[in-house]
């Protein structure tokens, strides 16, 4: 091998090998297909939850009643929602009555394990926490008993 060409290898080696700590990095700072959620866990249940403002990206939804799958050893929970159709967002009346003690009542299915939904927009260029994640179909403001 002359001088040009152990140069030139050696160029494209730490090319190559940047190039693969780039992606690396890169792969642990959003989330992809991998980390989504995968299969419902098929038992229909309601809960209630209010939104907690974070400043990380991790999950902002805190449930305010304990289930019986819910563990209690951690004492609050908090999840991540996904609506069942595109059009089926957060009701505006929640924003509206949430600092008068309102809750929201969704009504769903867990999916199995923890994740991070499909429709996640990261706040930071941190990947997001992962956590249980809420398929919910109906949704309504309540007050607590």
């Amino acid at each position: 091998m002359t001088f040009r060409n152990r140069f030139l290898f050696l160029i494209v080696g730490i090319v190559f090998i940047l190039g693969m700590v780039r992606e690396w990095r890169n792969h642990y700072r959003t989330a992809d297909e991998y980390d989504a959620p995968r299969q419902l866990s098929g038992k229909t249940q309601t809960i209630e939850i209010r939104h907690r403002e974070t400043g990380c990206d991790c999950p902002d939804w805190e449930l305010t009643s304990q289930h019986a799958d819910t563990p209690a050893r951690f004492g609050k929970e908090f999840l991540y929602i996904e609506p069942g159709h595109a059009g089926m967002d957060v009701p505006a009346a929640y924003w509206a009555l949430a600092d008068s003690g309102y809750v929201l009542q969704l009504t769903g299915q867990f999916y199995k394990g923890e994740a991070i939904p499909y429709d996640y927009t990261q706040k930071t260029d941190q990947k997001p926490q992962k956590a249980r994640v809420f398929y919910y179909t109906a949704s309504a403001v309540v007050k607590p008993e």
